[in-house]
């Protein structure tokens, strides 16, 4: 099997060649391809051929324009890329426009490996800053005709959706996680070792426009970090290495000139090998890295690290591993140059604890890694058996938390290599006229899609059991499919009391269904108590929380994100901002907390789905003081908002499941919500304080117990973020899977 490797290797950058070595290695591992089967476009291919042990060619052969360089390279590289079974163009930050090649040079070869029949993968890849027009729409375009596209970092998915990419995205872990481990590591016993890399920001030998003052300002910014943290530790002495030789050796000698503490420093003056890095990493007690590779091969070494963000990959990278609070911009590291030393003391509270936070963060970031290779056995495989997801909710333009559980289970499922289509409503405006448009439409689409590919599914998975639960009943009728429902709690506590034909229908497609999804107790046993259905085919599963995106994060850090005071009480509510939901007595309670605490606020977030109601809680907004409602957010936003809050309140008077609480367990968030569906389960047994719906008195005492007693705090924290454990969407998505029935080939994890 020929696979080609496109990246910006053989260019002296020890990141990049360690990505370049974990896929080598992954390819070895999973797919059993030998290295003389490799063939890697490299800035030097002698060099990596010898290197690496594979075959290399020139990723571009320099003439007198880019126009004609790019046409050189096309008439050379040509034959080569149609003889390949593959062409894996990452990993790293390539994905972007920044030094302006990139878009042209990485579009190039997606779109020649297109014209000669070679299929595209596009692997681990960091995406931005893409600032042009063309360079948008050059990248599109490659993202769109490659067969599968995984990036390395939540952030990068989300900016390749919003230039317009509308492919499947897959967010792995960096290649580099693959590098393997030093052996044995030679520790330096002589007081605290602090390994330090840097990066020549807006210097003329790296950056595209040179800024001298700020580059002055970071190295200024770093001497004095560097002296406060040596002032503090007098057994401390710092060590500097490069990842990028020599660049990354002058700016560190620039910094060491300005330190007043620079007889207390080592200068590594030798060009190591990313392997070499990753052990003389090992060697250190703290890795202090502003290039993203010396953090990542740090903890391949599980050593801690704090990050200097001199690029939105790195404050994106150490928010995804949930270490944003040992991350300094660094525009405002000249500002504060106590920041090391106080991330340091942080970490050395409790050491051991330290220790375990990154190893353990290493450990899921190599196991991300694996995931890549995996999509790519499951997306060439032949023999895939196809799903069909219908949903009356789905997010869209119009409104992008509309449905969003349905929409992140859907990427989960095609993450472990399901091939899914999705067929939903993904307008969340109401009026029956529109309704009446809206759901025809549907129908008329579900009707044309069985006609034309139902043959094709194995199973039909519906959410919510009417409507989109009687489309699902048609796939199995007239063409055998398997049919999966899995029932929210409004289809069976509202909408089956709509009518008697609905109630008609909804038991005639419980009883049809061959499995239900229920995702609570309580709501399992109101379907068994109104409809004579098997207990046997119902399952409580709920949608489950992920936590790559709601994780631990630092609070104060959080709160300067969202310029929210540090000694205030933030009450928050996420969700519809409807009666429903309980906002009357929530803000009845908010008054009474508020004449127990003058430092607390109420913030609401979320979509006005009743204009009447939603002027309304407004003019009741405006009466207070401290109450502030904002627009529903991307989920990245309002895991800030949990990270930075100190209650969260769900006072709800129906609810199915409750998934925002567990969201807020995740954050470390206690969580008071009513004692109404699947609330009453999720929050039991101290995973949160439970109050009587309709009763603002009860909720205040209970939001009152949170904030002032420390013991009920913590001990309300670590029961929810057991619970958020033990209800990750990773554990649960394999128990959904095993209800589709579908063949082990149809399916791999």
């Amino acid at each position: 099997m020929a696979i080609g490797i496109v990246g910006n290797y053989g260019n002296n950058n020890q990141g990049d060649e360690a990505i370049l070595e974990g896929i080598l290695l992954q390819l070895e591992a999973t797919h059993h391809v030998s290295r003389d089967e490799m063939i890697v476009f490299s800035n030097q291919p002698e060099q990596t051929a010898a290197k690496y042990g594979v075959q290399s060619v020139k990723l571009y052969y320099k003439n007198k324009s880019s126009l004609t360089t790019m046409l050189g390279t096309m008439r050379k590289n040509r034959s080569i890329i149609r003889k390949l079974d593959l062409l894996l163009i990452g990993g790293g930050g390539i994905f972007m426009d920044l030094y302006g090649r990139e878009a042209f040079l990485f579009g190039m070869y997606g779109w020649l490996a297109k014209l000669s029949g070679t299929p595209v993968v596009l692997y681990g890849v960091g995406a931005g800053p893409i600032l042009t027009k063309i360079g948008k729409t050059i990248l599109r375009s490659l993202a769109h005709l490659a067969k599968l596209v995984t990036v390395r970092d939540p952030k990068s998915k989300k900016l390749l959706e919003s230039i317009g990419v509308k492919s499947a995205i897959h967010v792995i872990g960096d290649p580099a996680f693959q590098v393997r481990q030093p052996a044995e590591t030679k520790r330096n016993t002589n007081g605290l070792q602090i390994g330090v890399t840097a990066v020549p920001y807006h210097h003329r030998s790296y950056w595209p426009e040179e800024d001298m003052a700020k580059y002055d300002d970071y190295i200024t910014g770093m001497a004095r970090n560097l002296d406060t943290l040596l002032a503090e530790h007098p057994d401390a002495t710092v060590n500097f290495f490069a990842t990028k030789y020599p660049q990354d050796l002058q700016v560190a000698e620039a910094i060491r000139d300005k330190m007043a503490y620079s007889g207390r420093s080592t200068m590594q003056e030798k060009s190591m090998n990313h392997q070499e890095i990753t052990q003389y990493a090992s060697e250190q007690d703290l890795v202090i890295g502003t290039r993203l590779h010396s953090l990542i091969l740090a903890l391949v070494s599980h050593i801690p690290v704090i990050a200097v963000s001199y690029h939105h990959k790195v404050q994106d990278f150490m928010d995804m591993v949930g270490c944003g609070e040992y991350t300094v911009p660094i525009s405002d590291l000249n500002a504060d140059d106590a920041f090391f030393a106080q991330a340091y003391r942080s970490m050395n509270r409790d050491w051991p604890a330290t220790l375990d936070r990154f190893q353990a963060v290493a450990t899921k970031m190599k196991q991300m890694s694996d995931r890549g290779m995996g999509l790519i056995r499951q997306t060439f495989e032949n023999n895939k058996e196809k799903l069909l997801v219908l949903s009356n909710m789905y997010p869209s333009g119009r409104s992008k938390t509309f449905g969003i559980f349905v929409k992140n289970q859907v990427e989960l499922l095609r993450s472990k290599g399901l091939d899914v289509d999705v067929l939903a409503i993904d307008d969340p405006r109401k009026g029956k006229l529109l309704l009446a448009k809206k759901y025809g439409s549907f129908l008329l689409q579900s009707m044309l899609n069985l006609l034309t590919q139902g043959k094709h599914y194995h199973t039909v998975h519906a959410h919510y059991i009417f409507p989109t639960g009687l489309v699902g009943l048609l796939y199995k009728k007239l063409l055998g499919k398997r049919l999966v429902v899995t029932s929210h709690g409004g289809d069976i506590d509202q909408m089956s009391k709509k009518s008697e034909r609905v109630q008609s229908w909804t038991k005639k497609i419980l009883e049809e269904a061959d499995e239900i999804i229920v995702v609570g107790e309580r709501l399992r046993a109101e379907m068994l108590a109104a409809f004579s259905i098997d207990a046997g085919k119902i399952s409580v599963i709920n949608m489950g929380v992920n936590r790559s995106v709601f994780h631990e994060q630092d609070k104060m850090d959080a709160r300067r994100r969202l310029d929210l005071p540090a000694d205030e009480k933030v009450l928050l509510f996420v969700g519809n901002l409807i009666r429903a939901k309980g906002l009357d007595d929530l803000v009845d309670a908010y008054d009474i907390v508020r004449d127990r605490h003058d430092d607390v606020s109420l913030h609401l977030i979320g979509e006005a789905k009743d204009a009447s109601y939603f002027a309304n809680l407004k003019q009741q907004a405006k009466k207070r003081a401290g109450i502030h409602i904002h627009d529903a957010m991307p989920q990245e936003q309002v895991a800030d908002w949990m990270a930075a809050a100190d209650v969260f309140v769900l006072p709800s008077h129906i609810e199915g499941f409750g998934l925002v609480a567990l969201e807020a367990m995740a954050c470390r968030l206690p969580v008071v919500g009513t004692d109404v569906g699947g609330l009453s389960y999720l929050l039991a047994n101290d995973a949160g304080m439970l109050a009587a719906p309709h009763d603002s008195d009860d909720l205040a005492a209970k939001i009152d117990d949170v904030l002032a007693d420390e013991r009920t705090r913590s001990r309300l924290i670590a029961n929810g973020l057991e619970k958020a454990a033990a209800n990750d969407q990773e554990k649960l998505i394999q128990d959904v899977i095993a209800l589709y029935g579908l063949s082990k080939e149809g399916s791999r994890s």
